[in-house]
């Protein structure tokens, strides 16, 4: 199909544009802020006691492929752990709050290459990612999840 130029039927008026600006709207023109807005967590920085707990929050690794282990699920996941801050209202309830999660468990990057993400909910079960209400409805609460790390944190104070 041929495509022609629109052309207007009705010329436009002498000194007329497309485009008019009103004068209300050249003195309320919003200009382009200098400072940027400040980009942060609704968390601070850690305490050196909050950081010395992430840091063995990590070392113990995932408390859900822990969990796995115990539902009899296949294979647990071994990768990294990385520490997930639990909500309340959509903002982090502290540096306290935190349970280790591996990459799959936390943020749904499949373990292997080229795993789908039904194959990996299948063999790892559901990430937080993925949808928080099959998470919580296998693994428990967020209240649930914490008293379950927190006691993992107990045993190896107990035993250090």
């Amino acid at each position: 199909m041929k495509r022609t130029k629109l052309k207007r039927l009705t010329p436009l008026g002498a000194g007329k544009t497309s485009l008019r600006r009103t004068e209300l709207a050249r003195k309320t023109a919003i200009k382009p802020g200098t400072k940027r807005m400040r980009q942060s967590r609704s968390t601070g920085k850690p305490t050196a006691a909050e950081s010395a707990r992430i840091v063995l929050v990590k070392k113990l690794g995932c408390i859900c492929c822990m969990l796995n282990v115990q539902f009899w699920m296949p294979v647990p996941y071994r990768g990294a752990c990385e520490a997930h801050h639990l909500l309340s209202g959509g903002r982090r309830r502290g540096h306290l709050f935190t349970v280790g999660l591996c990459r799959w468990h936390h943020q749904a990057v499949p373990p292997r290459e080229g795993m789908s993400e039904a194959a990996a909910i299948a063999v790892y079960g559901p990430s937080v990612a993925t949808g928080s209400k099959p998470f919580h409805a296998m693994y428990g609460s967020d209240d649930e999840l914490l008293e379950f790390q927190n006691a993992l944190l107990a045993q190896v104070a107990g035993v250090s």
